[in-house]
């Protein structure tokens, strides 16, 4: 489940065209949110933590925060199909040299708009570059359990950047998972 965040993060990041989300520099890399509507299938409830894990018609399975101003959460059962907004975000930062890569999970305050949030939780991986294409937009990351990854570049500001990049450099990635920001029940 974690690679697919990473996998799901680094496509956010790097590959997602700044008009489908919400771009801005962070001091030391990139950021970016994204809030997306999907059609899915209530698969369980956790009611304590206020968050759902759903189903969409792809049968892919997300896990989502619900806060408490989200006030449908109340009335949902395991089966329920429901349209859901929510959002996700992603940051970049190269770390200093002689970084090694890792892991850390932690909860933490996810902002849902207009002075609102929800605890969520946010996971860093740092990874180092094993090597850049350049030519083909692409990077290859060895995470922190030794497994390596590629990613292509879509974004041209991210590719215009990929020369500046050499193996051995370490990336961190911190990705906030899903909050929910509108649920309405499907007709």
């Amino acid at each position: 489940m974690l690679m697919a965040s990473i996998g799901c993060a680094l496509a956010l990041a790097l590959a997602a065209p700044a008009a489908h989300a919400d771009d801005q520099e962070a001091t030391q890399g990139r950021s970016k949110s994204k809030t997306t509507h999907d059609t899915v299938t209530v698969t369980a409830i956790d009611k304590t933590a206020r968050a759902l894990t759903v189903t969409n018609e792809a049968g892919d399975t997300r896990y989502i925060q619900v806060p408490a101003e989200v006030k449908a959460f109340d009335k949902l059962k395991k089966g329920d199909r429901i349209d859901v907004d929510y959002t996700e975000s992603v940051a970049i930062s190269m770390l200093p040299p002689g970084s090694k890569p890792s892991m850390s999970e932690k909860s933490a305050m996810v902002r849902t708009g207009e002075g609102k949030g929800a605890v969520g939780k946010k996971i860093s991986v740092s990874a180092e570059i094993l090597d850049v294409d350049a030519a083909n937009n692409k990077v290859t990351f060895k995470g922190p359990k030794g497994n390596a990854r590629v990613v292509n570049v879509e974004d041209p500001e991210m590719q215009a950047k990929l020369p500046s990049l050499k193996p051995g450099q370490v990336v961190q990635f911190t990705y906030t998972e899903a909050t929910a920001v509108a649920i309405q029940p499907k007709k």
